[in-house]
């Protein structure tokens, strides 16, 4: 096959980053330290779409290149990112950094933005509805899907959402979102054993309860034609 330049994506800052790689996974993700455009960026691939690489990244220039893991601790309402050499404190969860040395040449280039080859967009009635989707892997003891939010310059409003592929190919991948008028915080809490409705919190130890990651993107979502 041949292969693609990705969707690069960035996030809003380390925060956001160290909250995708790490918050709520049952193992955290690899980060890729890397120079793209001949700027340090911090990166993770989710998925494909139509064969294209869909990578979430972040800006940062370590002030110590030589750190091996990022550091993630989100207790009572603060959430704490720092950058570490050994993954010695237990309270913490670490985000292996694996460093590339050299891109291939197909990857050190964004893919545009095109109607042909972006999310098949369903918007959803409630927040209920969105709760449901991110949270479905949960029945079978995986982790929700991240929810990504920005801001939706046409009606100055914040769309949320989450991209799902049910048949586990690599297009036909469709983003469940809805339009909120005030920025979100950053989880969803969630119970499907409870008659409430889920709300956000950055608050997420409190048992019983299904908690959904935020990921704020620093604009708008370029697989996301925001047509509505």
């Amino acid at each position: 096959m041949e292969s693609k330049s990705p969707f690069y994506i960035e996030v809003f800052d380390l925060n956001d980053f160290a909250r995708l790689v790490c918050a709520l996974e049952r193992a955290p993700l690899p980060t890729f330290s890397m120079y793209l455009n001949n700027e340090h960026i911090f990166a993770l691939q989710t998925e494909f779409i139509y064969g294209t690489p869909v990578i979430y990244y972040v800006k940062f220039e370590p002030r110590n290149p030589s750190n091996q893991y990022i550091a993630y601790r989100c207790q009572g309402l603060s959430e704490t990112v720092t950058l570490v050499d050994i993954a010695s404190n237990p309270l913490f969860v670490y985000s292996p950094i694996i460093n590339v040395e050299k891109l291939p040449a197909i990857m050190e280039k964004s893919s545009r933005r095109s109607k042909r080859c972006s999310y098949t967009k369903i918007m959803l009635r409630d927040l209920a509805s969105l709760a449901k989707v991110a949270a479905y892997k949960t029945i079978y003891d995986e982790p929700p899907l991240p929810i990504f939010s920005f801001g939706n310059q046409q009606k100055d409003r914040f769309t949320i959402g989450t991209s799902l592929n049910f048949m586990d190919t690599d297009s036909l991948t469709y983003f469940y979102y809805i339009n909120i008028d005030k920025e979100p915080e950053k989880f969803l809490k969630y119970s499907s054993q409870k008659s409430e409705k889920p709300f956000f919190t950055n608050y997420i130890e409190e048992h019983g309860y299904i908690y959904i990651k935020i990921i704020k993107l620093l604009k708008e979502h370029p697989l996301v034609i925001n047509d509505d």
